[in-house]
């Protein structure tokens, strides 16, 4: 560990050498190119503002590009990031057999930021394209880990029964493909729905959902009705041979969603900033995209900064806790880090491993304990129980399982993987 810290040390005292030479020659042009990079896009549409080049922009403006209701963070209760000021700007590593650092593969992998801490301590902050301490980012399916994380909280106050179905909380969904499923069965999308999630392919029910939601435009929508969330969900029919299997379905996400709603009834946006955001020591104001009903997308709408995903990500790490606070419960994160993960998995995986599903998290199923929050387009949060590891990386792949040579999960996963090796 003190190897590690003199190289991080090192590194820090190059990079801040370098910062104060390039400021001397460069400082009187930042402001005017930071304007510039804060310009809207030309072009930039409905039908186009997920997608690459655009969605570098798009991601860390996205109250500019649709409606969305804040999460809001409470100033007296921020937990502060244990050396953020000490913090380096890079890393060496190695990858694929060769040295490397984290600097290198920003670009070639679309990262936009990457912040690495080890036992509770920021090593590395790092921004790139248009994102900055400040700036929100578009979490995609990372939303979903924090739903998950949400409706812990909920479940440990006793205001929902894992154990009772859907159409116990929201008689509108009685018919639906969720109707009869339990809300365990919902957090592990084990559930009976006939969703299907296929990014590529525009009459999936993902994409049907983002035209009824208004969260893509364009000739891939049209004959889609804008309805919004609470009349399209209802729509969506059963399968009961998946019943009990995983299958990935984001729309599984946003039912929770609802039932969460229906429970308390509050808002999911203001659940999430008094169950999570504020107790979790938040820093700054997150937000979640809304449809034309009011339906706040739980599935993969919200957007926070980097700093605040980090702590998401610690507070995984922790087990529930943040600072003196114990967040969510203890046993929640440990049913999760402990899953064996012995029911069949859909996607190719090494013999060596059993991947799992639970919570709204992703197992690695690699005896370590080690999870992933996970969303297209390269967002992630990486967290290792046994190293005391944490990575949280927000990217803008140009389509969302990559779309450019070399840019995939598998090689972010990979990258993420090499830089615990590097500070363990």
């Amino acid at each position: 560990m003190l190897a590690v810290l003199k190289r991080v040390r090192l590194v820090q005292l190059w990079l801040a050498v370098n910062t104060l030479i390039i400021g001397l020659f460069s400082g009187f042009a930042f402001a005017e190119s930071a304007a510039v990079a804060d310009q809207r896009p030309a072009g930039l549409t409905g039908a186009n503002w997920q997608f690459g080049p655009l969605n570098r922009w798009a991601y860390t403006h996205l109250t500019e590009v649709l409606p969305s209701k804040p999460i809001r963070h409470n100033p007296a209760m921020v937990q502060p990031l244990d050396d953020l000021d000490l913090a380096a700007e890079d890393l060496v590593i190695t990858l694929d057999d060769l040295p490397s650092s984290i600097a290198q593969r920003m670009d070639p992998l679309y990262i936009d930021g990457i912040l690495v801490m080890r036992q509770g301590k920021v090593l590395v902050e790092r921004y790139d394209g248009t994102l900055n301490p400040e700036r929100t980012h578009l979490l995609w399916s990372v939303s979903k880990t924090i739903t998950g994380l949400t409706a812990a909280s909920v479940a440990a106050d006793g205001l929902i029964d894992l154990d009772k179905t859907v159409a116990d909380y929201v008689p509108e969904l009685a018919g639906s493909g969720w109707g009869s499923d339990t809300l365990r069965q919902l957090l592990d999308m084990r559930d009976g729905s006939a969703w299907t999630e296929d990014y590529a392919a525009p009459d999936s029910t993902v994409r049907r959902q983002d035209c009824a939601d208004g969260l893509l435009t364009g000739p891939d929508c049209q004959g889609i009705a804008v309805t919004g969330n609470y009349l399209f969900l209802p729509t969506v029919s059963r399968d009961p041979s998946r019943v009990g299997e995983f299958v990935y379905k984001s729309g599984t996400t946003d039912v929770m969603a609802w039932v969460l709603e229906a429970a308390t009834g509050q808002r999911f946006a203001d659940l999430v900033a008094e169950r999570l955001w504020q107790p979790m020591g938040a820093e700054r104001d997150a937000g979640i995209t809304v449809d034309v009903g009011g339906f706040t997308l739980a599935s993969g709408g919200m957007h926070a900064t980097l700093r605040d995903l980090a702590r998401v990500g610690q507070l995984m790490l922790n087990r529930g806790a943040a600072g003196s606070t114990q967040v969510i419960p203890a046993a929640w994160m440990d049913e999760v880090f402990n899953d064996p993960g012995e029911q069949p998995w859909p996607y190719p995986t090494s013999d060596d491993r059993k991947p799992y599903y639970r919570s709204f998290i992703w197992g690695l199923g690699d005896g370590r304990g080690t999870v992933m929050a996970e969303g297209v387009h390269g967002q992630a949060i990486y967290v290792a129980p046994q190293s005391k590891v944490m990575i949280a990386v927000l990217s803008s792949w140009p389509d969302a399982e990559g779309g450019a040579e070399g840019v995939s999960p598998t090689a972010l996963l990979t990258f993420l993987q090499s830089i615990e090796e590097a500070v363990r």
